[in-house]
């Protein structure tokens, strides 16, 4: 389901730019971000704040080990969970080896406080450009989480790589940047591990939920 909604994003996307003033305006905001993200030295190190509802908490089957439920977004594996750890009463998103499916999802929703992994990055612009840069996975959440809710899917898990489609939503423009992320588990705990991901930006959210609907009909 979840590389379905991938495939129509990307569908949509070459969709929609028919038209000539909404495709300058897609090139020049692609080329803005692309910008940021290659030029931004100081990495702030942004994190969201942990707010535990405990209506949400479910149990896992392992011990001391929760999901924080949160809300999907278009299907239904696309998911703002998070994983949390309880400790002498104190919550804390899970990070550890034994557990690397968990782990990778609260890297990607940027839960991982000493995030020191490095990431190369391939970015999709408009006309068929692709810039690729190698940069501090945490300057990808300084810049575009801030301001956006993200949803993250797990798409495959084998034992030497775990895959994933990361979905930043700027509600108020209601677009997306959507991530393929390629994680090597063997580097998932490595200090300075890299992570590979291809990223499409500004994708009209509208026209991705009218392709739903019409889908559905």
């Amino acid at each position: 389901m979840t590389q379905r909604f991938l495939t129509t994003c990307l569908l949509v996307l070459v969709a929609c730019l028919g038209v000539s003033g909404q495709a300058t305006d897609k090139a020049e905001a692609d080329q803005l971000l692309f910008q940021e993200l290659s030029t931004k030295l100081e990495v702030e190190n942004w994190h969201p704040e942990l707010i535990v509802i405990v209506d949400r908490l479910a149990e896992t089957a392992e011990q001391g080990i929760y999901i924080l439920r949160g809300d999907s977004f278009q299907v239904a594996s696309l998911r703002s969970d998070i994983y949390l750890r309880q400790t002498e009463g104190q919550w804390t998103p899970l990070f550890d080896s034994r557990y690397p499916m968990e782990s990778l999802v609260n890297l990607l929703q940027n839960r991982v406080r000493d995030n020191r992994h490095q990431l190369t990055l391939h970015h999709h612009q408009y006309g068929g450009v692709v810039s690729t840069i190698v940069m501090p996975m945490q300057t990808l959440f300084d810049v575009l989480g801030r301001h956006t809710d993200s949803y993250c899917s797990v798409t495959a898990v084998a034992p030497d790589e775990m895959q994933a489609v990361l979905v930043f939503h700027q509600r108020r423009l209601n677009y997306i940047h959507m991530l393929k992320v390629r994680m090597p588990t063997a580097q998932l705990f490595e200090p300075e591990g890299m992570v590979t991901a291809e990223l499409y930006t500004n994708i009209p959210q509208g026209n991705v939920l009218n392709v739903f609907t019409e889908r559905k009909k």
